[in-house]
């Protein structure tokens, strides 16, 4: 009896197994048709869910929607896509967008007028960007196009853009915290947490908008902004105004120059008083949303990446629901077109804004390509952007007042790329650059020992390159002969680079009242600029003139 009972307990356990074996291989045939790996256990999917959590390289849940679905029936459901608020999602979107206005900008970049480098990174930039639209969660994409990005913005150094070196650094900023906490969590075995390098990152994104709009305000403190025949602000609000035959009216133009100074530093408060942000986060889209239709300068990149770190400094509750007000607008389209369905909308804005412009052009000839191309992207800025400000402006008033959630404190080294960027915004008052110095459209001058700065009867120098003003006479350079006659002076560290690219190059120039004849690059010999002096040193050219005008 006892043996034919140890005999069933056998079999039963033997049917037990056989069953379990078979229940196992369905399960991974299941798997595999479902493309889960199948050797991802469901409670670490939702552990990774749960956290947020993102390896480089990993196969995430964004990629169960296909790229392609044009000529098949709708996606109603797919299994295994995540759609759970992670703040870089939301940000990765608007930061690829920036980078696509930035780089057409430079479209002889991208044509290789500059070189076959040029021209590769410029479009690694434009295939990063669209990537990073269709899979905004896939963490190695961002870092991609963030280190293609810095790559192309260390090869054109100098850089003379307020708006290229802001995204640098910001580039740099995510480029460093995602290489700490890369390093941090591979120690221990663990994956790159999104919501930790969000958290970091959103600290310099805030810092360096709130430093843009304090050197917006700071560098404009001076006589020539404050005059309205020549400030930088009228020559902003001329174009807008002159449909209207206000653009000589003399009230809006002192109203362009002091509601500079009101929206910036309403901006500034806003950053920081969560509760009430949508107060000037509003004003700053609408003024970033109107100064490129202005047309006064390629002004769309600047604007789209006011816009990016914006979506970074937000607070998180906002930030959320701009995700989830952005998902209803893009599941319709990737359940209809698959993955390739985002980036329809841009496409047809594109395709209209083009035939538009060439339309316009055979009706009005003479039009440079410039002008077209700029007119292009002008169009497709007022779609966009305004799409993205409308969106953006819907969700502030959803979160006004902002329930306040309180942040993780993050290590101090976060606060050293926007603290040194603060530092290096002060070069021109110390006697170091004049560009790339967030001083923009401002109509400051600091050269020769001389400003009209409201804050300081002569400029502190600390360094002597700004001293050293030279008139050129002469030149075997047309592009030198021609500044110089229309008024304009150079810093002669200037003039040493540019005989330094050009050896043959000769100039004559006066400086403090001796002339010096048919100097060239062996005049300088044992003077030329370090590398450091040629890659980090740029100056505006030098005008005496008073009252200044507006230049860039």
């Amino acid at each position: 009896m006892l043996g034919s009972r140890s005999y069933r307990r056998r079999r039963i356990d033997s049917y037990s197994a056989l069953v379990l074996m078979l229940q196992c291989s369905i399960e991974q045939r299941f798997r595999r048709r479902q493309a889960v790996p199948s050797w991802t256990p469901k409670n670490l999917q939702g552990n990774l869910r749960g956290l947020n959590l993102v390896f480089i390289g990993q196969q995430q849940y964004s990629s169960a929607t296909p790229t392609w679905n044009v000529g098949r029936s709708k996606i109603t459901k797919v299994r295994g896509r995540d759609d759970t608020f992670d703040g870089l999602t939301a940000f990765a979107p608007f930061w690829a967008t920036a980078a696509i206005f930035s780089i057409a900008g430079d479209v002889y970049s991208m044509l290789g007028y500059k070189g076959p480098l040029f021209a590769a990174l410029s479009w690694s930039v434009v295939l990063f960007s669209l990537l990073l639209l269709l899979y905004p969660r896939r963490t190695e994409l961002l870092i991609g196009l963030v280190m293609v990005s810095l790559v192309l913005y260390a090869l054109r150094m100098p850089v003379a853009s307020n708006n290229k070196t802001i995204t640098a650094v910001m580039n740099g900023a995510i480029l460093l915290s995602a290489a700490v906490l890369y390093l941090r969590a591979a120690g221990r075995g663990a994956a790159l947490a999104r919501m930790e390098l969000y958290q970091q990152i959103r600290i310099v994104a805030r810092a360096l908008l709130a430093i843009m709009y304090f050197y917006g305000i700071f560098h404009k403190i001076n006589t020539d902004f404050l005059d309205p025949s020549v400030s930088c602000a009228v020559g902003l609000y001329a174009p807008l105004a002159r449909p209207f035959g206000l653009e000589d009216n003399l009230f809006g133009r002192y109203l362009a120059i002091f509601a500079t100074f009101v929206i910036e530093a309403i901006a500034i408060v806003s950053l920081y008083w969560k509760r009430y942000f949508a107060v000037g986060f509003i004003l700053a889209l609408v003024f970033h949303y109107v100064i490129p239709i202005s047309a006064y300068s390629w002004y769309m990149d600047f604007s789209s990446l006011v816009f990016a770190l914006y979506v970074l400094s937000i607070p998180t509750p906002a930030s959320e629901a701009l995700y989830r007000t952005s998902l209803e607008f893009t599941n319709p389209l990737r359940e209809t077109f698959g993955r390739i369905g985002i980036l329809l909308p841009g496409a047809a804005v594109m395709l209209v804004a083009v035939t538009l412009v060439i339309a316009l052009t055979y009706a009005f000839p003479g039009r440079s390509f410039d002008m077209m191309v700029h007119s292009v992207w002008i169009l497709i800025w007022a779609v966009v952007g305004g799409a993205a400000m409308v969106v953006l402006s819907y969700v502030a008033l959803q979160n006004l007042p902002c329930r306040t959630v309180s942040s993780p404190r993050q290590p101090l080294w976060v606060y050293l790329v926007p603290g040194l960027f603060f530092l290096s915004c002060l070069s021109p008052y110390i006697g170091l650059k004049t560009e790339s110095s967030i001083n923009m459209f401002s109509n400051l001058h600091t050269e020769a020992g001389q400003t009209n700065h409201l804050l300081f009867p002569k400029p502190p120098y600390m360094f002597n390159y700004q001293n050293e003003v030279v008139k050129i006479v002469d030149s075997s350079e047309p592009h030198l002969v021609r500044q110089s006659r229309a008024g304009n002076y150079h810093v002669l560290l200037d003039v040493k680079k540019q005989l330094r690219r050009k050896p043959e190059a000769w100039v004559t120039y006066v400086k403090d009242g001796e002339t010096i004849t048919r100097a060239n690059a062996s005049t300088f010999a044992g003077e030329m600029p370090s590398l450091l002096e040629r890659k980090l040193l740029v100056f505006k050219l030098v005008d005496f003139s008073r009252p200044k005008s507006c230049t860039h």
